[in-house]
């Protein structure tokens, strides 16, 4: 037995045969690792009343593997927390599905997929660097507050004409797009795109995620897809389960899917705008309030001001590559700044007033490149902090913020730098735990090492010749 039970018999029984009944052969189990990759097993139904009773066991490696699998990341001999490592001969842990999250993959033939939380073996606890549980954590946090917390994600991506799963050995200036002209919510270019936008937004609904809409952004082959708000945990279970359907369905139509943050240095970024609201335990809108000024109550402006206020400290989890930090040029579009104002898209957290339904925050500071889990735990946290101290976000800004002098700049400007700030940062201890800051700063350091002994195009270019 590899742990004690995981699931409600009875509702253990109801999905099997509801899946049975559907025709499905294999069930696809899988959850969240820190990049924000689907790590997981095929399952087929034969062996699922089983794995339903006692969880799936995994060698928990794949929480040590560097992005691209090209080696392992070594734990620091003074390290203290949870992290794998040869020296204890990377043991199992327990993946418990997620019952609710079932669903059938229209992609797939008779295959449907659950996901799941990580959890230490014999019975133990969630695993201290799951992202998932680390969201369940920060959600259960915001209840014990008297809040429920609604999300939604803008996913940013793009689709290119180079081969999946093979080493990816050219320049970024050679990468083929799938349709070379870029047209910002083009509706006629975007036509020329509908033979897989059209694919892709039927398949996700197929799948129950809730495609709010659809347009070209403005890279060429660059999508916008919008995923409609609903309670912060499914909000991120859908961005996580979309990035992954998007890149399976494209591979498909013989296309590649992207949603690394800047694939050419030429073309627009890809964000992940994460928008986010509060409602009451009467379930009632509490951003919204028509007597103060511009429609935004107090618990609006310190959720704000709590963001505003760690939004450097907690860069790294938002941006977690060295490539993310490409994005943040002015007129990106991308939040590069600790600055809100009121539908203002040069700021870093544009509010928008809407009513007690529709008012909520938008921010845009992660790329296409961040873990939905780590990005919503992020946005909540910080709010909920800026709640519990009564943080004040300052003016709102009513002018560009990109063309303000260099120095209102205020965020890490690169990985190294928000690292060190996340590694400093008492509050994000505070939320996500030791253990999981911990392990993310060595992991992410370790990506930085990698790029540093990296020879670029960039440096052929400039030094080659000249040098």
């Amino acid at each position: 037995m590899t742990g004690s039970m995981s699931t409600d018999p009875r509702a253990a029984d109801d999905l099997l045969q509801s899946l049975r009944a559907q025709g499905i052969t294999t069930v696809i189990l899988g959850g969240s690792d820190t990049h924000g990759v689907m790590r997981g097993k095929r399952i087929p139904m034969s062996q699922m009343a089983g794995i339903l009773e006692h969880g799936m066991a995994l060698c928990n490696v794949f929480w040590v593997i560097h992005l691209d699998e090209s080696g392992l990341v070594a734990r620091p001999e003074n390290h203290v927390g949870y992290f794998p490592t040869e020296r204890d001969g990377y043991p199992d842990i327990i993946a418990i599905p997620d019952l609710a999250t079932a669903r059938v993959m229209p992609w797939h033939e008779n295959t449907a997929i659950i996901l799941c939380d990580w959890h230490l073996p014999h019975g133990g606890a969630p695993l201290p660097i799951g992202p998932r549980s680390i969201l369940k954590s920060v959600v259960s946090r915001a209840a014990d507050m008297g809040f429920t917390a609604l999300s939604a994600l803008e996913l940013e991506f793009y689709l290119l004409n180079e081969p999946r799963g093979s080493e990816h050995l050219k320049r970024a200036a050679e990468l083929l797009p799938m349709q070379e002209r870029p047209s910002t919510y083009g509706v006629v270019l975007g036509s020329h795109q509908e033979h897989i936008g059209g694919v892709i937004r039927e398949t996700m609904q197929q799948f129950g995620l809730p495609i709010e809409a659809c347009n070209p952004e403005t890279g060429p082959g660059q999508f916008e897809i919008n995923l409609r708000y609903g309670r912060t945990l499914d909000a991120a279970d859908h961005a996580f389960l979309f990035k992954s359907a998007v890149k399976e369905v494209a591979a498909q139509h013989d296309l590649l899917a992207t949603f690394m943050a800047k694939p050419n240095s030429a073309w627009a970024g890809n964000s992940a705008h994460l928008h986010m609201s509060l409602r009451d335990d009467q379930d009632r809108g509490v951003f919204f309030d028509p007597e103060a000024p511009q429609g935004i109550s107090a618990v609006m402006r310190h959720f704000i001001g709590g963001i505003l206020s760690t939004m450097g400290q907690l860069t790294a989890l938002m941006a977690p590559t060295p490539n993310s930090y490409r994005r943040y040029v002015p007129y990106s579009w991308a939040g590069s700044s600790a600055t809100w104002g009121i539908d203002n898209r040069s700021t870093g957290v544009p509010a928008l007033v809407e009513g007690e339904n529709g008012t909520r925050i938008e921010h845009r500071q992660a790329g296409g490149d961040v873990n939905p889990y780590i990005a919503s735990a992020v946005v909540l946290a910080a709010g909920l902090h800026g709640i519990e101290n009564g943080i004040e976000p300052g003016d709102a800004a009513a002018d560009d913020v990109y063309g303000r002098p260099q120095g209102t700049v205020t965020l890490p400007r690169n990985l190294g730098a928000a690292l060190d700030e996340l590694s400093d940062s008492a509050i994000a201890r505070r939320w996500f735990g030791d253990d999981f800051v911990d392990h993310f700063v060595v992991f992410k350091r370790a990506e930085l090492d990698d790029q540093s002994v990296a020879v670029t195009d960039w440096e052929i270019s400039r030094y080659l010749e000249a040098l």
